[in-house]
């Protein structure tokens, strides 16, 4: 509506986006581990972060996440977790100010 976006609203964006894409990379990194093609390991970690639904080809519409191992299952839990509570309540978890009170 013409008006400036200001420049703290810019930083948090940038941040939020930021976190996000570090938590792929990460998820995606200890999952793939499990040896299984990218596009499984990587729409596994997308959909869990996200809340969407199926991924592709081993987790899609006809899949499910039986052929990930239990330590990639709670590495995806742990990012389900973290995409329904969303991102900004977790990294406020971690901040020693939420703790401390200063």
């Amino acid at each position: 509506e013409g008006e400036v976006v200001e420049g703290s609203v810019v930083k948090g964006v940038n941040l939020y986006f930021a976190f996000v894409m570090i938590l792929l990379f990460i998820g995606t990194l200890l999952v793939s581990f499990d040896g299984l093609d990218f596009t499984s390991t990587f729409t596994g970690v997308i959909a869990c972060i996200n809340n969407i639904g199926p991924g592709l080809n081993l987790v899609g519409p006809m899949g499910n996440f039986d052929c990930f191992s239990y330590f990639s299952k709670i590495i995806l839990s742990v990012l389900m977790l973290i995409g329904r509570l969303e991102v900004y309540p977790i990294l406020i978890l971690f901040l020693p100010k939420t703790w401390t009170g200063k």
